[in-house]
C-alpha cells in the first residue's frame, strides 16, 4: 500500500504542478505584495514586516537555481511547487488512514478539494509566501499524526524545527499550533520540553538574518532591524499597522457581533471554498472521527486559523476588499479541512458493504471531483484566464518609461512603489528614479539622510510634516522633477499636473504651455497605449492596478480635451475603459467628447455606461441633454427630471425648460425657468431661454425684458452682441398708453 500512496502522490504533485504552472501570469503579478517579495528575495534585502526570512531565502536560492523566466515567474514557479507538494501531502495524509483502494481514492479527492479551491489555486500562482504557508502546515500534519503519547519520535522534535522555520515564512501559522499539538497526542513531560524548545529556537535562529543582512545595509532594509528595538518593531510589524489587518477596526475576539457575523462569514467562505459536498464531507469527516487526535488535531487547526482568524480581523463583509484582505488567510484553514473531508469520505466507505465499497467509493469520489469542479467552474476559468493578467507588469512598465530622468517620486502607494522596486532591482531598470518610501517613520528619515544627503537641508528635521514639505520644496526650487501617483497627494502649494501615469509636481498658476508639454510627453510614449485590457474575473488588486492606469488615461484625456485635442482625448479615454472598464468619469468624458464630435449615439451609450457604475445626476444630465440634443424629447424630459430629482444642479432645470418648450409646453417652460432664476439669479443661460419662452407665448415685452437682462448678466461681449441683434429683430418695445 505504501507504493500506492507514493504513486498517489506524486500523480497528485504532477498533475497540479504543471497545472498550476501553466495557469502562473509570465510577468509580475498584481497581487499585493508580490513586486516587494520578488525585489526582496531577488536582492537578499529585508522585505516589509515583518521580514520573511525564510521566503527571502528559498527564493533566492531558487531563482539562482531556475536558469529560465524572469524573477518573478521564477517565484511563481517556486508558489507553484509549494502548492503542489502541498496537495501531494494531503492526498499521501488522508489515503494512509485505510490500507484499500478507495483510501487512494478520498486521497485523490481531498487532494483536488484543496488544490481546485479558489484562495489556494491563486495563491499558488503569485510571488508570496502563502502557498509555502499551506505546504508547511500539510507537512507538519503528516509528519505529526500517527504518533503514541509517549513515543520519543524524532518527527515531532523535526516538526518543532519546521514549525519555527515555518514561522519564518509567515506568523500566522502560529493559530494552527495547538491543533498539531493535538494531533500528535503531544504531553507537556519535562524532557520532551526541553527536546522541542531546544529545536524550536533552533529554527527561530533563522530570523537572525534580519539583523545580519540588516548590518550590510542592502539596498531594500524595511526597518532597518540592526538594533534589538528595530528588530522587533520589525517582527511586530509596528510602524507597518500592528497585528491588525484594517487600521480602522479592532480585534473582533470581545465583541459579540464580531463573533456572529464573524463565523457567518466563515461559513460563506467555507462554501465558496469548498462546496456544500466538500463542506458536508468535512463535517461528517470530524463527527465520525471524532475519537482520533489526528482528526481532533486538524479540526481545532483549521478553525483556529480559519473562523477563529476571520472574527479576529473583523473586517465589513461587504466591502469589495474584504475578501482579498481574507484571502491568504484560507490557505491553512483549507489544508487541514481538506484533510477533514477526506477522511469524511473514507468514513462514508467504512458504512458500507465489502461489496458495495470498491464501487460506491471511487463513484462518490467522482461525485465529489465534479461538484468542486461544478462549484468553482466559474472560478477556474478566471484561473485560467488570468494567466495573461499582466495589470502590474504593464503599469509599472509604462509608469517607468514615463517619467523624466533622475525624478522622484513622491509618497507613492505600496502597489506603485512595489512595483517600481520590481522593475528597478529584478530587471534593472530606471535606476536614476527615486522613490520616497516611509521617511515618515525615523528609520526612513535616517536611511533618507543617508543615502540621498543632496535631498533635504542641512540640520535635523522634527516632524514628518516637516520633512515632506522641505522635501517637495527642495525638489522644485533645484528644477529636479518631482512626481505623485495620485493627483490627491499634491501637497498643499503644489498642483499635480498629468504627465504620463504619474503627475508632475509643480507651483504657481497653471498654463496650457505647461500641460500641452507634460501631455505630448506622454503621447510620445507608444507603449502608454498598447492597453492590455484586465481579463474577466482579474482579482481585487489586478483591478486596482487596472485602475492605476485608466485613471491616469483619463486625467490625460482631459488635459488633451482643453488643450482642444478632442480625437485625442477619445483615444485616451477608450484607452482607460479598455483598462478598467468600470471607471465612470472616463465614460462621461467620452460621452462628452463623442457628444461635441457629433455621435450622438455613442455619447448616449457612454451616458448609459456611466450611470452603470455611478448613477450620479450629473452623469443623468448629460444623457438627458445628448437625448435633447438628438431630439429625443420625451426621453430627455425623463432623465432631466430623475436628475433634477437626485439633486441635480441648474442646468438640468434649464435643460428641462428646453425639452417642455420643444413639445409645445411653453407655459411650464416659462414656469421652471422663473422658478430657478429665484433660486439662481446669476444663471445666464436661463434668462436667455426665458426670452425664447415668453417670444413662443407671444408676450414679446417679458421676452425682451429677459432678453436685456441676459445682456446684463453674461460678460462675453460675442453674447452681449448677439442679444443686442435678437432684441432688434423682436422691434422697439410699443409706446406706453
Amino acid at each position: 500500500m505504501r507504493r500506492e500512496r507514493l504513486a498517489l502522490a506524486f500523480g497528485v504533485f504532477a498533475a497540479v504542478f504543471l497545472l498550476y504552472l501553466y495557469c502562473a501570469t509570465p510577468g509580475l503579478s498584481a497581487y499585493r505584495d508580490s513586486g516587494d517579495m520578488a525585489a526582496s528575495a531577488w536582492t537578499l534585502g529585508v522585505a516589509h514586516p515583518p521580514g520573511y526570512p525564510l521566503y527571502l531565502l528559498l527564493g533566492r536560492i531558487w531563482t539562482g537555481l531556475l536558469a529560465w523566466g524572469g524573477v518573478a515567474y521564477r517565484l511563481h514557479a517556486l508558489s507553484a511547487l509549494a502548492g503542489a507538494a502541498a496537495a501531494a501531502l494531503v492526498a499521501w495524509i488522508v489515503a494512509g488512514s485505510g490500507t484499500d483502494r478507495p483510501s487512494l481514492f478520498a486521497g485523490a479527492a481531498a487532494a483536488a478539494l484543496l488544490a481546485l479551491s479558489p484562495a489556494f489555486w491563486h495563491l499558488s500562482l503569485v510571488s508570496e509566501m502563502y502557498s509555502l504557508n499551506g505546504l508547511v502546515g500539510a507537512a507538519l500534519l503528516a509528519m505529526l499524526i500517527g504518533r503514541g503519547p509517549r513515543a520519543p519520535d524524532p518527527r515531532l522534535f523535526a516538526g518543532a524545527l519546521l514549525f519555527a522555520l515555518g514561522l519564518g515564512n509567515h506568523q500566522t501559522l502560529v493559530a494552527a499550533l495547538p491543533g498539531l499539538l493535538v494531533a500528535a497526542g503531544f504531553r507537556f513531560e519535562r524532557r520532551r520540553v526541553i527536546w522541542v524548545s531546544g529545536f524550536f529556537l533552533l529554527g527561530l535562529a533563522l530570523y537572525a538574518y534580519l539583523p545580519l543582512r540588516s548590518l550590510a545595509d542592502p539596498v531594500l532594509n524595511w526597518g532597518e532591524p540592526d538594533t534589538l528595538r528595530k528588530f522587533l518593531r520589525l517582527v511586530t510589524r509596528g510602524d507597518y499597522g500592528g497585528v491588525r489587518l484594517h487600521p480602522d477596526r479592532p480585534a473582533g475576539l470581545f465583541s459579540a457581533s464580531a463573533w456572529g457575523s464573524g463565523l457567518l462569514y466563515s461559513l460563506q467562505l467555507a462554501l465558496r471554498e469548498l462546496g456544500w459536498f466538500g463542506a458536508a464531507l468535512a463535517v461528517w469527516g470530524l463527527i465520525v472521527g471524532r475519537a482520533r487526535p489526528e482528526v481532533r488535531g486538524a479540526a481545532l487547526a483549521a478553525f483556529a486559523s480559519g473562523p477563529l482568524f476571520v472574527v479576529w480581523a473583523n473586517l465589513d463583509p461587504a466591502r469589495a476588499e474584504t475578501y482579498a484582505i481574507l484571502e491568504p488567510h484560507l490557505v491553512l484553514p483549507v489544508v487541514f479541512t481538506a484533510c477533514l473531508s477526506g477522511w469524511g469520505l473514507i468514513a462514508l466507505a467504512r458504512a458500507l458493504t465489502p461489496r458495495m465499497r470498491d464501487f460506491a467509493i471511487p463513484a462518490l469520489a467522482a461525485v465529489f471531483a465534479l461538484s468542486h469542479a461544478a462549484t468553482h467552474a466559474q472560478g477556474a476559468a478566471a484561473r485560467l484566464a488570468t494567466r495573461w493578467d499582466l495589470s502590474a507588469y504593464d503599469y509599472g512598465g509604462a509608469l517607468a518609461a514615463a517619467l523624466p530622468k533622475d525624478a522622484l517620486l513622491y509618497d507613492p502607494d505600496d502597489q506603485t512603489a512595489f512595483t517600481l522596486s520590481y522593475f528597478q532591482l529584478a530587471r534593472g531598470e530606471r535606476l536614476d528614479v527615486i522613490p520616497l518610501l516611509y521617511f515618515r517613520t525615523r528609520w526612513g528619515y535616517e536611511q533618507l539622510r543617508r543615502r540621498r544627503p543632496e535631498l533635504l537641508p542641512e540640520g535635523d528635521l522634527l516632524s514628518g510634516q516637516e520633512l515632506s514639505s522641505a522635501l517637495v520644496a527642495r525638489a522644485l526650487e533645484s528644477g529636479r522633477p518631482i512626481h505623485v501617483d495620485l493627483p490627491q497627494k499634491a501637497p498643499p502649494g503644489t498642483r499635480a499636473i498629468p504627465a504620463g501615469l504619474s503627475y508632475a509636481l509643480s507651483r504657481g498658476p497653471s498654463s496650457p504651455g505647461e500641460e500641452g508639454r507634460s501631455f505630448l510627453s506622454a503621447q510620445a510614449l507608444s507603449s502608454l497605449l498598447r492597453v492590455r485590457p484586465v481579463p474577466e474575473g482579474a482579482g481585487f488588486f489586478s483591478r486596482h492596478a487596472g485602475e492605476y492606469y485608466s485613471s491616469a488615461l483619463n486625467n490625460l484625456g482631459i488635459t488633451a480635451q482643453n488643450l482642444g485635442r478632442v480625437e485625442d482625448s477619445a483615444r485616451l479615454y477608450r484607452r482607460a475603459l479598455d483598462r478598467s472598464r468600470d471607471l465612470p468619469q472616463a465614460w462621461n468624458n467620452l460621452g462628452n467628447v463623442l457628444s461635441r464630435l457629433g455621435d450622438a449615439a455613442g455619447a448616449e451609450g457612454a451616458y448609459r455606461a456611466a450611470l452603470r457604475a455611478d448613477p450620479s445626476p450629473r452623469v443623468r444630465y448629460n444623457l438627458g441633454r445628448a437625448l435633447l440634443i438628438g431630439g429625443r424629447f420625451a426621453e430627455a424630459e425623463r432623465e432631466l427630471r430623475r436628475s433634477i430629482a437626485d439633486g441635480g444642479g441648474p442646468e438640468a432645470k434649464n435643460d428641462l425648460g428646453l425639452a417642455l418648450l420643444r413639445t409645445e409646453r411653453p407655459r411650464e417652460a416659462v414656469d421652471l425657468w422663473v422658478s430657478l432664476l429665484r433660486e439662481t439669479p446669476s444663471f445666464a443661460p436661463a434668462y436667455y431661454n426665458l426670452g425664447l419662452g415668453f417670444q413662443a407665448l407671444g408676450d414679446l415685452p417679458r421676452a425682451r425684458a429677459a432678453v436685456r437682462a441676459y445682456r446684463e448678466v453674461v460678460s462675453d461681449p460675442a453674447e452681449k452682441a448677439e442679444a443686442t441683434r435678437w432684441l432688434g429683430r423682436m422691434g422697439p418695445p410699443p409706446t406706453p398708453g
